[in-house]
């Protein structure tokens, strides 16, 4: 069944308001401190968009005949008016038929729009799609024995019995498709680069928060793997919550005590202004995704072609034409945003966050 889961010369600032964000009542995000020399407190009441009638996906008529699976993640906008826009399919697991019958329920769906103090507005949200088939849980004895055989050839250093094991992994399910990922990132571990280590453990993962398809030593270790090389890539909003993810297990107390370090020193790293460079490349679908994690940010030395920049986040939604010369800032009122850099596939840059 288908389902839904729930470096510049110049300038530009980012704002809707002059006014500070200062606390936060009755569960809600703490968006600022108060005045210590009032009596009265500033308060804003923000709450994010949340699904009201989730329309789920039909499962794609080829795709259910085959006892295909797969799973799409899409990033959007909710309108004030609780509409779904500005829709990006930022990963995916499958073929393309469950994108498109994930985009078509999104559009059939409505939500309850965000709100700060009453009034509704524009905001960022996030919807993971799965595809899946009750009581297809697990993999076969067969994939599983090919998958030891390849771990077997990785500590043995073995690369060409590695890759041929590897080649060998077909997954037909969603416990399968996790456990091929996890070893091509043990094989990628030995013999690749740590974007391509990291893309691995993602797969793996699969935007899962508890252990769905992994047994749960192996989901942990991922986690872990996939907290270092987010911290050693700079994608410090993503590493933050896979610790956070992290918290939800029982880790021995040396490994807690390291990543727990490791989150302060990222932490630290917010408002201390320091800049530091991410590299990015745009994909075959034009774009390119990204957390930012600072205020204040631009896009240098490009190879290639950057036609826009949009903004998706928790208060609001930007786009404009790329400048290579302009330092953006990013107004208070914006609150956390998921950058798209629009342009042609194979472009190469780096993100500055200052």
């Amino acid at each position: 069944m288908g389902r839904a889961n729930e470096p510049g010369a110049g300038r530009r600032r980012l704002t809707t308001g002059a006014h500070r964000l200062v606390a936060a009542l009755l569960g809600c995000s703490l968006l600022g401190a108060a005045p210590a020399s009032t009596d009265e407190v500033e308060v804003e009441l923000y709450t994010g968009p949340k699904a009201d009638e989730l329309v789920h996906p039909a499962y794609p008529r080829m795709a259910s005949r085959n006892l295909h699976e797969g799973w799409v993640r899409v990033h959007f906008m909710v309108s004030a008016e609780g509409r779904p826009y500005e829709v990006n399919v930022t990963d995916a697991m499958g073929n393309s038929t469950f994108q498109r019958a994930a985009l078509q329920a999104l559009e059939k769906s409505s939500f309850v729009p965000a709100r700060r103090n009453g009034t509704p507005l524009d905001a960022g949200y996030a919807q993971k799609y799965i595809f899946s088939f009750d009581g297809n849980v697990g993999a076969r004895p067969q994939f599983l024995a090919t998958f030891r055989a390849a771990r077997k050839a990785i500590a043995a250093d073995d690369q060409e019995r590695a890759t041929a094991m590897i080649d060998r992994l077909e997954a037909r399910n969603l416990y399968e498709d996790a456990i091929q990922h996890l070893a091509k990132f043990y094989y990628l571990r030995k013999w690749g680069e740590p974007e391509e280590q990291l893309a691995a453990l993602d797969r793996a993962i699969a935007h899962e928060t508890t252990a769905e398809y992994l047994p749960e030593a192996a989901f942990v270790s991922a986690l872990v793997a996939q907290f270092g090389l987010l911290t050693h890539t700079r994608d410090f909003v993503r590493a933050l919550e896979t610790f956070e993810t992290l918290q939800g297990f029982d880790l021995d107390a040396e490994t807690l005590a390291a990543l727990q370090a490791d989150a302060e020193a990222v932490r630290a790293l917010k408002d201390d202004g320091r800049a530091y460079d991410v590299a990015g490349q745009i994909d075959d679908s034009a774009n390119w995704y990204f957390d930012l994690y600072k205020d204040d940010f631009a896009v240098h030395d490009v190879d290639g072609k950057i036609a826009e920049v949009k903004l998706r986040c928790a208060r609001g939604y930007v786009f404009w034409r790329f400048d290579p010369d302009l330092v953006y800032h990013l107004g208070d009122d914006y609150g956390d945003c998921h950058l798209t850099l629009v342009g042609d596939p194979g472009t190469t840059f780096r993100l500055r966050q200052m």
